[in-house]
This record gives C-alpha cells, structure tokens and sequence, in this order.
C-alpha cells in the first residue's frame, strides 16, 4: 500500500519543525515497509534525518525496503559505524546485496567493523554473481548431522531461533558438510524426543547448484511449491538457502527488467534524474533511429515507383503497422514463454512454425480486407488491390516468424530474449516491410 498522503505531509511538517519526537512517535507503530514508503515521498535530505532516528532493527529491515535512489541518499547521510551495526543486523543475504552497492573503500571499512564470522559470511556470499542461486542466497542455515536426535535439534532451534528468521525445514549433512537429507519442521515438532533425525528425514532432498540462474531458481520453486531450497556446490557441500520471500524480490526483479527491456530502456527511468532518463533511452532510441534513417533511404529508392502510383503510400502505414504489432505479440508471447520455462530447446521448431502458421492466417484475413478497400479507393487499378493483400500477408508473417525467431536466437546466446523486443522489433520489421512492399509493387505493377 502506497504512503498515505496525509501522514507524509504531517511527516515533513514534523521534519521541517525538528519535531523528532513526534517522529518517533508516529513511526513507532509503523511496519518498516510502511516507513521505507513514507521515506520515498522525503527530499534527499529529509531522507538522511529520518533514518537516523530510527533503532539499528528497524532501519535494517527499512533501508531492504527502499530504492536505489532513496538508499543512496541515506547511506551518504549516516558514518560508517552506524552502517556497519546495521548490516550485521541484517541477514546475510541482504547485507550482502546491501555492501555490493558500497565503493570499495567504504566497503572494506564496514566488514572490518563488524565481527569476523559476519564479515566472512558477506565476503563469501559477495563471491558470487548477483543474479545466480548464490548471489541470492542467506548462510544462516539450520544443519545437524543424522545422528542427532530430535529432542537435541529442538534444543538447537531454540537457542537459535534469534539467529535465523523463517525456520521452515531443518537440513542434514554428513562429516564433511554434504547435503544427504532434511526434516520439514512439522515433522520435526511431531516426532518423538528420543527419534534420531535420519530416521525421519527426507532423502535426497530438491536442492539447486550454487551457480544457477536465479530465473531458474524461482522456475523450480513454481514447479515443486515450496518455501525453501537449499543451495549446493559441485561436491553437494550445503552453502546456505533460499526461501520464498527472495524468489518474490527475483520474480518482481526479472518482470520490472523484462517490462523495461519491452519500453526499450535497460533500468528504472522513472525514479531518475532528467540526465539519467535521457542516457538510459538514448542508446535504444538510437537502434530506431538508424532503422527509420535507413527507412527513408529506402523509400527514396522506390521515389520512382512511388511516383508512377501516389496511392501505394497510403496504404503503407497500415502494412508496417500491423506487421509490427503482429512482431511485438510474438516477442511477448516468447518471452513470457522462456521466462516460465514453456519455450524450451525441445519445441523451439514446433513453436516457430506454429507462429508462423498464426502469423500466416491473420495475414490472409486482413488483407483480404484491405485488398477490398483498396478496390473501392482505386477501382482503376486492380493490381493495387493484389498488391497491397499480397503485402500485409507477407509482412504479418514474417512478423511473427522474426518476432518468434529473435528472442529464441538471444535466448540460444545466453542474452535476455526481451533485447529482442522494442525498438530493435519495430526496426527490423518496418526495414523488412518496406522492402517486402515497393518490390512487390514494382514488379507486379511496373
């Protein structure tokens, strides 16, 4: 729920006031997701004096919460000794995220301030990429071997329950730390005292390889509805876990990244300054650029056809209109496809030529309509009429063979399939368009 706007005036008045007291107050029974919205609404330097009065708790789980752009702001505003105690207040997978973000010097200056077990926790976790099973991962992990028994695990629990959140299965490893089974907490709390672990545990657990792409991850939580997955290196040695509220964060993540890859921008223009929105569209709208540019050389060349048959440039708009709006349902339809893990290598040439048979079908129904428009514009010339049909057909289908072609071809590359989509969509279909539809019309008219 959005900030409400009568609390964020009374907040800046306070602030504008000095009255941090009453601050305190108002926010004392505020959740942190509620204060890091009421934050957002704050001028740069309001954010710094807010945060500042909050406890080590509550700002740690805030500033999780908040923008790049807000969480810069209050990180340049609090030293580093009031950073470093809120990152070791943090879990570990988000205190890493959050000193990934720090220059390195400040960084460095942080992990030496916290305790050498948390810092080497970070450090660890840092190893790894952002976007993999390891750069989302926590190291808090509850882990006992199978000789335990229950009434000891509990014990366990107990003693660490302040240590890690969300406790939701207990994992069990062998001498050298190797993931051979783990016990739901349900089945934990039901089982007698005296039980030994391995004689309740699940074997052979669902697990995900430290090098795994988080979009993989969060497929496989879909596919087998858990709310847990314990994380491996190539020798099954357990490194930590993931939980469910980190593959929610992974899923918005991928679908914010994906819709600005479709808007033809590659990060979040709309909480950016006027310079960083221009930077950020700019090389996008540069690939439109080039394609319309080369559309009009295009165009030029077939001045003289244009100019035997003025009405050829009437219909035009519509021809390149329909083929990319044809490309753009099929680049959606793939991405959303790999993104979900429907589209796989397996059925790549059965979608493709089913794409293309849609593509196909639509082409055959619209320009027979538009043939039939044409021959009411232009009852002189019938030809136009084929022309123009034959045109739309050609350009729907091979809209919907290029948009269906190019995400699978990133994808097969190892990029993002969504590059595939935007301007770089609307450029190579209207470049096709153009020239699918002056050489049809110079060489069945002419």
């Amino acid at each position: 729920m959005a900030a409400n706007a009568t609390e964020a005036k009374r907040l800046k008045e306070y602030i504008a006031k000095g009255w941090e007291f009453h601050i305190i107050e108002m926010l004392h029974d505020l959740k942190p997701v509620e204060i890091a919205e009421l934050i957002e609404t704050l001028d740069e330097e309001s954010r710094g004096k807010l945060f500042r009065l909050l406890d080590v708790s509550t700002a740690s789980e805030v500033i999780s919460e908040l923008s790049s752009d807000s969480r810069e702001d209050v990180l340049d505003d609090i030293s580093d000794s009031a950073l470093a105690k809120i990152v070791e207040d943090m879990d570990s997978d988000d205190a890493a995220d959050l000193v990934a973000d720090l220059q390195d010097e400040r960084a460095e200056k942080v992990l030496a301030a916290i305790s050498p077990k948390e810092s080497s926790e970070i450090r660890s976790l840092l190893k790894y990429p952002e976007d993999t099973a390891g750069g989302i991962m926590q190291s808090e992990i509850m882990a006992v071997p199978s000789s335990t028994s229950v009434e000891a695990v509990i014990t366990q629990l107990r003693r660490r329950a302040a240590e890690i959140d969300n406790i939701h299965t207990i994992f069990v490893t062998d001498n050298n730390s190797r993931l051979i089974g783990s016990v739901p907490l349900v089945k934990l709390i039901l089982a007698k005292p005296e039980t030994q672990i391995s004689q309740i545990m699940d074997l052979d657990p669902m697990k995900v390889p430290v090098t795994m792409d988080q979009e993989e991850v969060a497929r496989l939580f879909k596919k087998y509805d858990t709310v847990v997955m314990p994380v491996v290196d190539k020798d099954n040695r357990l490194l930590g876990r993931i939980t469910v509220d980190d593959i929610v964060d992974v899923i918005d993540e991928e679908a914010e990244e994906d819709m600005f890859m479709l808007a033809g921008a590659d990060e979040d223009i709309l909480s950016s300054s006027i310079l960083k929105n221009a930077s950020a569209r700019i090389p996008w709208l540069f690939v439109c650029w080039v394609g319309e540019a080369l559309n009009s050389v295009l165009i030029k060349g077939f001045e003289p056809t244009l100019s035997k048959l003025v009405g050829l440039a009437a219909f035009m708009p519509m021809i390149l209109g329909m083929g990319g709006n044809v490309g753009s349902q099929s680049v959606a339809l793939i991405v959303r496809g790999i993104a979900t893990g429907k589209v796989t290598h397996r059925y790549f040439l059965n979608i493709i030529a089913k794409q293309v048979g849609v593509g196909a079908l639509m082409g055959i129904v619209y320009g027979f309509m538009l043939g039939l428009i044409s021959m009411v514009m232009y009852p002189s010339y019938m030809k136009m009429a084929f022309v123009v049909a034959l045109s739309i057909f050609n350009s729907m289908t091979l809209a919907a063979l290029v948009g269906t072609v190019l995400p699978i071809f990133f994808f097969k590359l190892g990029k993002d399939p969504a590059v595939a989509s935007g301007p770089f969509m609307s450029s190579v279909m209207d470049l096709i368009g153009v020239i699918a539809y002056f050489s049809m019309a110079a060489w069945l008219l002419f």
